[in-house]
C-alpha cells in the first residue's frame, strides 16, 4: 500500500509538472486518468469494477471527493457538470462531464460545490481542513428505470 501511495504521489507530481494527462496506473492496466484543469489535480471516473476498485483504492490521496446518483435505486451516474467556487465565489475548478466519482486536490478552505444533472441543480458547501478528506453526494431523485 505504501509503495502504491508513493507511486501514486510521483504521479500527480509528473501530472502537475508537466500540466498533460498522465495513466493514473498503467501498469496495473486500470482506466482511470489524473489530469489536471484550472491548477487542480483530478481524478473522474468509476465506471465499471476496475476504475471503483481504483477509485476507491486512491480516495484517501485527495481531500475533496465527489459521488453522483439518481432515481430511487441510486444508480450512479456520470455527465454531471461541476462547478467548485471559493469563499469568495471565485471558480476554482470546473468540468462538464463528471462521474459517477470525482476526485480533486484543493488547498484548505471553504468551497461551494454546484453540480448539475439533467437541467437540475445540487449545491453543497464543504470546508477542506488538515489531512482527513471529505466526501460529497449528490443524488438526483426520479423513478427508477424499467
Amino acid at each position: 500500500m505504501k509503495t502504491h501511495s508513493i507511486l501514486f504521489a510521483a504521479l500527480i507530481g509528473a501530472t502537475l509538472a508537466a500540466s498533460v494527462p498522465v495513466a493514473a496506473n498503467e501498469q496495473a492496466g486500470e482506466p482511470v486518468v489524473a489530469q489536471t484543469f484550472m491548477g487542480k489535480t483530478y481524478l473522474n471516473g468509476g465506471i465499471g469494477k476496475d476504475e471503483v476498485d481504483f477509485m476507491h483504492r486512491t480516495a484517501h490521496e485527495f481531500p475533496l471527493r465527489l459521488i453522483f446518483s439518481e432515481r430511487k435505486d441510486g444508480e450512479f451516474t456520470a455527465d454531471v457538470s461541476v462547478v467548485i467556487s471559493d469563499a469568495r465565489g471565485n471558480s476554482v475548478f470546473e468540468l462538464s462531464n463528471a462521474g459517477p466519482m470525482l476526485y480533486v486536490m484543493l488547498p484548505n478552505g471553504k468551497y461551494k460545490i454546484s453540480a448539475r444533472f439533467k437541467g437540475m441543480t445540487e449545491s453543497q458547501e464543504v470546508t477542506l481542513s488538515g489531512k482527513e478528506g471529505k466526501d460529497l453526494y449528490f443524488h438526483w431523485k426520479g423513478t427508477p428505470k424499467q
